[in-house]
C-alpha cells in the first residue's frame, strides 16, 4: 500500500504551541501519517529549526541512551518517510545531521507569530493601534496561551521552544493591551493585561498597562491597589522596589494626571518598521490601501475599486494588499471573476466563501451565519455540509436575491466580528450583474463591521461597473509606472543601462516593462510571446473593425495622422475618428497633438508582426503612395475640414 504524500504545492503548517500537530489543507497528519519516532524527530527539528541538528543529538533524543545497532540508518529511514509526506525539501541534510527546510511550503506557527508581533509593534509605533491590535491578537491565537507540545512530558530538548513561546506571548499581550488602550478599549486592555500579570506576577510592564486600563475605565482605586500588591511582592520576595516608570505612573494616578500615551520603553521593544510593500513604484497606491485597511480594522468598512487598463498591475496590487492584511493578522477571502462564468449566480462570492466555510468548526459557523445559515447554504452548499443541515430549498438562491444578499452580508459581518476581513474580487468586470449588485449592497449595509472589499476592474470594459458602484465605492486609479520605477526594475535584472529605452518603448505599462525585461534576459529583443498574446486579447475585445483599423495604423509608425489612416483604409474621416476614440477609451491609443499615437511601441509592434504578410504589404504599399506624392487621395478629404491637407 502506497503511503499518502502531501501535495508539493500545498502548504504544511507545523504547530509547536499547544498540542504538536502538522496540518496540510486542514488535514491533521500527526497520528494518521506521522507518529512514533518520526513524530519526535520532526518535533526536534522544528524546535531547533535554525540550525543543523547533529546525528548524535537526534540519537540521544530518540533513544535516550539505548540506540539501535545502526542509528544513522534508522534516522535516515525516518527522514525519508517524512520527506515523502511533507515534500523532499521539507528536511535538508544527510548523515552528518538534518535541519527543517527553509521553504515557504513548510510554515511554523511560532515563526508566523513572531512576524505578527513584530508587525504589531511596528504598527503601534506608527500610531496604527487598531491594526496593531489585530496582529497581536492573531499572534496570541497562534501561540495558544504559551504552552509547547501540550499533553506530553516536558522534555529537556524542548526548553528553548518553551522560552521562545513564553517571550512571544508576553510581547504579544503587551502590544495588544497597549493597542487597546490607544483605541479607547479599556475593557479589552484590562483582560489582556490581567492575563499577562497572571502569567508573570513580576511583569512590571504588564502591571503598568493594567493600571492604565483600570484608570481609563474610571477605576483609579483599583489601579492604586494593584500598585500596592506589586510593591509588596517585589519588596518581600525580591528585595527591590518598583521601577521608576511604575512609580511615576502611580504618582500620576494619585494626582489624576495620567498621560494619554501608552509609550513605555519597557513595555515595547525598539520600534520595528511595519512591513513595506514589495511592489516597485506603487508606494502611494499601497499607502491608500493601508489607510483603507486601518479604517476597516477600526470598524469603518469600505469598498475600494482598483481601476486601470489591462496589464497595468491591478491583480498584483490586490495580491500585495492581501499580503499586507495577512501580515497584520487579518482574514483574506479572495476569488477571480471569469467571463465564461458570468451566468453563474454570484460565483465569485461562492468561490471566495467556500474555502473558509469548510475550515470553520460547526459551532463557530453556526454562530457567524446565525439565522441566515439555511439561506446562505442555498448559495454555498458547504454550509449545510459543515452544519449537517439542509439548505432552504423553498427559495433557490437566484430567485431570492435580497435574501441571499442579506445572508452573505450577515456572514461577512459575523466573520469580521472575530477577525477583520479583506474580500478580494479580481476582474470584477467579468462578473455577472448580481455580483456587482451584492458589492453595492455590502458598500451600503456592511457597517458597522471590520470589512474591506477590494475589486479590480479594467477601465476599457467596465462602464456598467462604474455606473453601478459610483457614489458608494472608493476609487483607486492605477496608472503607468514612473521612470524611476522602471529603472529600479531594470537594475534588479542587471539591465539598468536599458532602462530609458525600456521606458520609451513601454511608457511605463507594467506588464510591458516586466515582459520586456524577461525577454532581454533571454536575449529576445522582439515582442515577447506572452505580451503579444496579451495585446491581441485587448485589441480583439474592442471589436473586429477597430482591430483592422489599428493593424493598418501600425504601418504608419508610432504616431499617425487619422486623415492619412482614413485614406489608407478607405473610410471617411468621421468613421476613423469614431473608431480611434473607441481605441482611445480602451487605452490602446493616446492623443499626441493633432495626431494619435499607440499607447506604447510594443502594442504597435505586436499588431505589426501578427498581421499576415500579404495584408501588411498591401497596407505598406498604400501608405507609401499616400505619403510620397500621391496627394489626390488626401485632397479628397479637404471639404471635410476646410483646409488643404497637403499643408498638414
Amino acid at each position: 500500500m502506497r503511503e499518502a504524500v502531501a501535495s508539493p504545492q500545498a502548504g504544511v503548517m507545523i504547530r509547536l504551541a499547544g498540542m504538536f500537530s502538522v496540518e496540510q489543507d486542514d488535514t491533521q497528519l500527526v497520528g494518521r501519517l506521522i507518529s512514533g519516532k518520526a513524530r519526535t524527530l520532526l518535533a526536534l527539528l522544528t524546535v531547533e529549526r535554525r540550525r543543523v541538528v547533529p546525528i548524535h543529538r537526534v540519537e540521544e533524543v530518540l533513544w535516550a541512551g539505548n540506540p539501535p545497532k545502526q542509528p544513522a540508518n534508522n534516522i535516515a529511514t525516518l527522514v525519508s518517510r517524512l520527506r515523502r509526506i511533507l515534500g523532499h525539501r521539507a528536511i535538508t541534510g544527510g548523515r552528518d545531521g538534518y535541519r527543517l527546510g527553509t521553504t515557504p511550503a513548510v510554515r511554523v506557527d511560532v515563526d508566523e507569530a513572531a512576524a505578527l508581533i513584530a508587525e504589531a509593534e511596528g504598527r503601534l509605533a506608527a500610531d496604527e493601534p487598531t491594526v496593531a491590535g489585530v496582529a497581536a491578537t492573531r499572534a496570541l491565537v497562534l501561540l495558544n496561551s504559551g504552552s509547547v507540545l501540550e499533553g506530553e512530558p516536558r522534555a529537556h530538548w524542548a526548553e528553548a521552544a518553551w522560552r521562545e513561546v513564553s517571550d512571544q506571548v508576553r510581547r504579544a499581550r503587551h502590544v495588544a493591551a497597549a493597542a487597546a488602550l490607544q483605541s479607547a478599549e479599556p475593557a479589552v486592555a484590562r483582560r489582556v493585561a490581567e492575563a499577562a500579570v497572571l502569567a508573570d506576577r513580576f511583569d512590571e510592564a504588564a502591571y503598568r498597562l493594567l493600571m492604565r486600563a483600570h484608570t481609563a475605565a474610571g477605576e483609579p482605586a483599583r489601579a492604586l491597589l494593584l500598585y500596592e500588591r506589586l510593591r509588596d511582592a517585589l519588596v518581600n520576595e525580591l528585595g527591590t522596589d518598583p521601577a521608576p516608570e511604575t512609580r511615576a505612573l502611580h504618582l500620576a494616578i494619585l494626582r489624576e494626571r495620567v498621560p494619554k500615551s501608552t509609550s513605555d520603553p519597557n513595555t515595547l521593544r525598539a520600534p520595528v518598521p511595519a512591513s513595506r510593500s514589495m511592489l516597485v513604484g506603487r508606494d502611494a497606491e499601497m499607502a491608500h490601501v493601508a489607510r483603507a485597511w486601518s479604517a476597516a480594522t477600526a470598524g469603518q468598512p469600505a469598498v475600494l475599486v482598483v481601476a486601470g487598463e489591462s496589464g497595468i498591475g491591478k491583480s498584483r496590487l490586490a495580491a500585495e494588499a492581501a499580503r499586507h492584511v495577512m501580515s497584520t493578522g487579518g482574514t483574506v477571502l479572495q476569488a477571480a471573476c471569469y467571463e465564461a462564468e458570468r451566468s453563474l449566480f454570484l460565483q465569485p462570492f461562492v468561490d471566495a466563501l467556500t474555502p473558509h466555510v469548510t475550515r470553520l468548526a460547526p459551532p463557530v459557523l453556526r454562530e457567524i451565519a446565525g439565522e441566515q445559515a439555511s439561506v446562505l447554504a442555498t448559495l454555498v452548499p458547504n454550509v449545510a455540509r459543515v452544519l449537517g443541515s439542509s439548505p432552504d430549498e423553498r427559495y433557490p438562491a437566484e430567485f431570492g436575491r435580497s435574501r441571499v444578499y442579506q445572508a452573505v452580508t450577515a456572514f461577512l459581518r459575523g466573520l469580521a466580528a472575530q477577525t477583520p476581513v479583506l474580500l478580494v474580487l479580481d476582474d470584477l468586470h467579468n462578473a455577472g450583474e448580481p455580483a456587482v449588485e451584492l458589492l453595492h449592497y455590502l458598500a451600503r449595509r456592511a457597517a458597522p463591521s471590520r470589512l474591506l472589499c477590494i475589486a479590480t476592474i479594467c477601465t476599457e470594459v467596465s462602464e456598467e461597473v462604474f455606473q453601478s458602484l459610483d457614489g458608494v465605492a472608493q476609487w483607486l486609479s492605477l496608472g503607468a509606472l514612473p521612470p524611476a520605477a522602471v529603472t529600479k526594475l531594470a537594475a534588479a535584472t542587471g539591465k539598468d543601462a536599458s532602462a530609458a529605452e525600456i521606458f520609451q518603448r513601454t511608457r511605463g505599462h507594467t506588464l510591458s516593462v516586466v515582459e520586456t525585461l524577461r525577454g532581454q534576459a533571454t536575449d529576445d529583443s522582439g515582442v515577447p510571446e506572452s505580451l503579444r498574446l496579451a495585446v491581441l486579447r485587448r485589441v480583439r475585445r474592442v471589436g473586429e473593425q477597430i482591430e483592422r483599423l489599428l493593424r493598418a495604423a501600425a504601418v504608419l509608425g508610432s504616431t499617425f495622422d487619422p486623415l492619412v489612416l482614413a485614406a489608407l483604409v478607405d473610410l471617411t474621416p468621421n468613421e476613423v475618428a469614431y473608431h480611434c476614440e473607441q481605441a482611445l477609451t480602451a487605452r490602446l491609443l493616446v492623443v499626441s497633438g493633432r495626431r494619435y499615437a499607440f499607447a506604447n511601441e510594443l502594442i504597435r509592434q505586436a499588431l505589426h508582426v501578427t498581421t499576415p504578410e500579404p495584408t501588411r504589404r498591401i497596407h505598406q504599399r498604400r501608405a507609401s503612395e499616400l505619403l510620397h506624392g500621391q496627394d489626390e487621395s488626401l485632397s479628397a478629404f479637404t471639404p471635410f475640414f476646410g483646409f488643404d491637407l497637403k499643408g498638414t
